[in-house]
């Protein structure tokens, strides 16, 4: 059994790495302020799948957690990084469903969660000083496990309620794509977050497949509700307005908009050639020239040179893109 744990992790290590670059890749092309966060999400759950592998053979149950009374270094140094870790995805959710709304975090948000971070990386320094296993220990490392994981369920019930709320805002292919994303990452970590409560024996199956759930759901929502609501372009008179004005301010010819506007729907070179009845290699010397046109290098710089100098549409709703100053030759500054 073990090793299927460790090979299993391995399979959502794997995953993760690869959800973790398309996240970034992404943000980078798509300036929105929900997407760096779930890179960063992406990572500290990815953290929990590595300590779950460090400690297969080391204790009996996830997270790095020898059961109480069987205490070693080994458990003592994963499972506080395990739970500082979950300390990381709350905060990253947080930046995530704040950026649903195109804001980031305030400064006294971010100082209230700095401290809380500290307290409970002091909490386990304590812990860590008292002699193992004696009462004392025992009965702080229940409290800390008890009130660390209601506390979490506590705030995932809050972030859940606004990612509802949206609704009520709002009924745009953006906000259906931001609730969608919030209301199955949210209740995917909830089940994740219950399952440590599971008998060590039936532990392991649901908390790997919520692990996996995890860094395989941004793979697929990339390519649907997300491709819906941010990679279509044209969709709209104001789309196809900003998309014209891109073109003529940038003195490309019509075939040249034509492949662009297909590039921004996600289109492969394959199908833009079958799209306009014309050769690949066409397609690839018209890409070339609109490359050398607006000074970019890639189809991501070319995405994102587009979506940063574009007017942002109107909205019933608040905003949920924040517009960036578009950068030179349609490089991301640094």
């Amino acid at each position: 059994m073990e090793h299927l744990k460790i090979a299993y992790y391995f399979l959502v290590l794997l995953v993760g790495a690869a959800a973790i670059a398309y996240a970034a890749l992404m943000s980078r092309a798509y300036r929105l302020p929900f997407l760096k966060p779930v890179a960063w999400f992406l990572g500290f759950n990815n953290t929990l799948a590595l300590i779950n592998l460090t400690s297969a053979y080391a204790c009996a149950n996830l997270l790095g957690f020898c059961a109480l009374g069987r205490y070693t270094v080994l458990a003592g140094i994963l499972g506080p990084a395990a739970r500082l870790s979950q300390a990381g995805i709350v905060y990253t959710v947080f930046a995530v469903v704040r950026g649903f709304e195109g804001r980031r975090l305030s400064r006294a948000f971010n100082r209230t969660f700095g401290i809380a971070a500290g307290l409970l990386l002091a909490s386990y320094v304590v812990t860590g000083l008292l002699p193992r296993p004696s009462a004392l220990w025992l009965w702080i490392a229940r409290v800390q496990f008890g009130v660390f994981d209601l506390g979490v369920l506590a705030i995932l019930g809050v972030l859940l309620s606004l990612v509802l709320k949206s609704r009520k805002i709002h009924d745009s292919a953006e906000r259906r794509a931001v609730r969608s994303f919030g209301l199955s990452y949210l209740v995917i970590y909830a089940v994740f977050v219950l399952t440590f409560w599971l008998p060590d024996a039936v532990q392991f199956p649901p908390n790997a497949l919520a692990l996996l759930a995890i860094n395989l759901f941004p793979l697929l929502w990339f390519k649907r509700p997300f491709a819906e609501a941010y990679v279509t372009t044209a969709a709209s008179e104001e789309d196809r307005e900003a998309l014209e004005r891109f073109c003529r301010t940038r003195g490309l010819t019509s075939r040249e908009s034509n492949i662009l506007e297909l590039i921004l729907r996600g289109k492969s070179n394959a199908q833009i050639e079958k799209d306009l009845f014309i050769s690949i290699h066409t397609v690839k010397n018209h890409i070339t020239n609109i490359h050398q046109k607006l000074g970019v290098r890639s189809r991501w710089q070319l995405i994102s040179l587009f979506h940063s100098g574009r007017q942002e549409r109107p909205s019933v709703g608040p905003p949920v893109m924040e517009m960036e100053r578009p950068p030179r030759n349609g490089l991301r500054p640094q």
